[in-house]
């Protein structure tokens, strides 16, 4: 038995097979009684779409975007332009999003909600106004849960990273326990046992602690705790006392803000520095790359996928999408690092 068209379905109830499509695709432009009607009959009679015709549309869709390519946005939840030219990850996170939405027949424009007199209602506005359906918000960077206040309903969207308690968004974020885990298991390869970790609390508890849980996890010492050093404040001054108490052979941190507070230090009592945070420009200290120009791609594809199904809002089961970092040794031979 052939598989119901919506051909069929139009006949069945009198209507265009346009309106049908429209309908089963959310289109704004059928009112919600006949929609339901819709949805109903397509119920009734078993319709399925067609995965190959949905493939040869999102192909039109695509090859009509080649000359006039649709605007999709990254706004920035927190960072000004000053510092996100400052940030190297932050850099390559867009640049990475900005080549992905090139490669799909889109282009990608910023906006700044810390901009002065943004709001995100006012954003909202300006999105909508110029057609721009669907935005990447950046993650958070000064708090670990927060929330935002955007026209949700009006656009499809995408958040970068874990440390947003309302809404619940569909968004993309680095395997930061695998990147942990990684590391230790780099670092035990080489002998290491005495291996510390000091990082700020807010930005552990912003990926729901999966850092320390992976390093008390995957530690080579059965009593870890003691080498774990979690702070809401973190100074030179604490670090340092840190280390007398810790001793550890080497030092995680989520980035690079100990490598300044190790370097004074007489070689006989500076531990090697590993990053979860690896950066090309600061490439003698060996660690995670964390990959954002993946992370940015990867949000660019779960974005341009519910502008193609048409889903706005905020879902009703949202999907997280993981990327993984990769290890990245020392650059520079010399020297203590690993």
């Amino acid at each position: 038995m052939a598989r119901p068209s919506l051909h069929d379905i139009a006949l069945r109830l009198g209507i265009s097979k346009m309106t049908v499509s429209r309908a089963l695709r959310g289109g704004k432009h059928v009112e919600v009684e006949l929609r339901e009607r819709i949805v109903r009959m397509a119920e009734e009679m078993g319709y399925r779409p067609d995965p190959e015709i949905a493939k040869l549309m999102t192909h039109m869709r695509s090859a009509r975007r080649v000359s006039e390519p649709l605007t999709l946005a990254f706004v920035w939840a927190e960072r000004s332009s000053q510092e996100i030219e400052r940030s190297s990850w932050s850099q390559q996170l867009v640049l990475g999003a900005r080549q992905q939405a090139r490669k799909l027949g889109f282009q990608l424009e910023e906006f700044h909600l810390a901009a002065r007199g943004m709001t995100g209602r006012r954003l909202s506005g300006i999105l909508e106004a110029r057609g721009i359906p669907g935005f990447i918000l950046s993650p958070l960077v000064s708090r670990s849960r927060g929330h935002v206040s955007m026209a949700w309903e009006k656009f499809s969207s995408v958040v970068i990273g874990l440390g947003y308690a309302r809404p619940q968004l569909h968004r993309v974020h680095h395997h930061h326990y695998l990147g942990m885990m990684n590391a230790l298991r780099m670092l035990k390869k080489q002998g290491y046992k005495r291996i510390g970790f000091y990082c700020g609390s807010t930005i552990n508890e912003r990926m729901f602690r999966a850092w320390s849980a992976s390093f008390l996890a995957h530690h080579p010492l059965t009593e870890p705790g003691a080498l774990l050093g979690l702070r809401k404040v973190l100074s030179r001054n604490d670090f340092l006392q840190w280390l007398r108490t810790a001793k550890p052979d080497v030092v995680i941190d989520g980035g690079h803000l100990v490598k300044d507070w190790l370097a004074p230090l007489p070689c006989a009592r500076r531990p090697d520095h590993v990053s979860l945070g690896w950066r090309a420009d600061m490439a003698e200290v060996p660690g995670i790359d964390q990959q954002a120009d993946v992370l940015g791609a990867a949000a660019v594809d779960l974005l341009v996928t519910q502008y193609q199904q048409n889903e706005k809002g905020i879902p009703e089961a949202p999907r997280i999408v993981m990327t993984e970092g990769v290890w990245r040794a020392a650059r520079v031979p010399e020297g203590r690092g690993v």
